[in-house]
């Protein structure tokens, strides 16, 4: 009698265990810098809604030698980037941190598991990833400034095609030094809306000016106010 109920209950037990097992989904995630070379010590952030201006979900391990990172989750659909500090700690990207950008949606709803690659940079890195290179384009130039007109460090300049504050923008510059100055270059012949931030991501991207460059034109002076992020 004792020996049928302890075969019960580890019955019981594994079909739990399995149950549980069948519940969860695997991301898998292959991490590089802008070269494709495999990067260690960075961390997947999940997200389970769209606004990622938040605590993760859930946050992986750090990535092995060859890049790769592993996370289990519950079935879902998800928002996943990359990002490494250079301290190791938590909260905004400051210069020298590591991130992937807009986030990877991952339907988990129907698949046990799903791989995505990742290539993360530091914010220099991505703004001459994403600068134009066309020969219709002309560069920005300028400073940052504060409210009360004064230069602002560690600050960058970005621009994009739509004025939509949750949008990822198309062009970012590199962070700004002890004066303040900037440098972007973006096409011409095409609104572009551009604004300023101290945190990366920015809690919301909203431009503070609009240009239009004409086709053909070299430079355009422009100093963009800070704006709350």
């Amino acid at each position: 009698m004792r020996r049928a109920a302890i075969g019960a209950a580890a019955g019981l037990l594994l079909a739990g265990f399995l149950a549980g097992a069948a519940e969860a989904a695997l991301i898998r995630g292959r991490v590089v810098d802008v070269d494709g070379r495999p990067l260690a010590g960075v961390k997947l952030f999940v997200y389970d809604s769209a606004n990622i201006r938040r605590p993760a979900s859930f946050i992986s391990p750090p990535s092995a030698a060859d890049g790769t990172a592993v996370i289990t989750v519950p079935p879902g659909i998800y928002r996943v980037v990359a990002r490494i500090k250079a301290d190791d700690s938590y909260g905004p990207l400051m210069p020298g941190d590591k991130h992937s950008g807009e986030p990877a949606v991952m339907d988990l709803t129907a698949e046990a598991e799903l791989e995505q690659e990742f290539t993360v940079a530091d914010i220099r890195d991505l703004g001459r990833r994403r600068q134009a290179i066309a020969v219709d384009s002309v560069k920005l130039s300028g400073r940052v400034l504060d409210r009360e007109g004064k230069p602002v460090a560690n600050a960058y300049v970005f621009a994009s095609a739509a004025g939509d504050a949750g949008r990822f923008p198309d062009y970012i510059s590199a962070w700004t030094g002890e004066d303040g100055r900037y440098a972007l270059i973006v096409p011409a012949g095409r609104k572009h809306y551009v604004g300023s931030a101290t945190r990366f991501p920015a809690s919301a991207w909203r431009p503070s000016a609009e240009v239009s460059p004409a086709a053909g034109k070299s430079d355009i002076a422009l100093d963009v106010a800070l704006g709350l992020d």
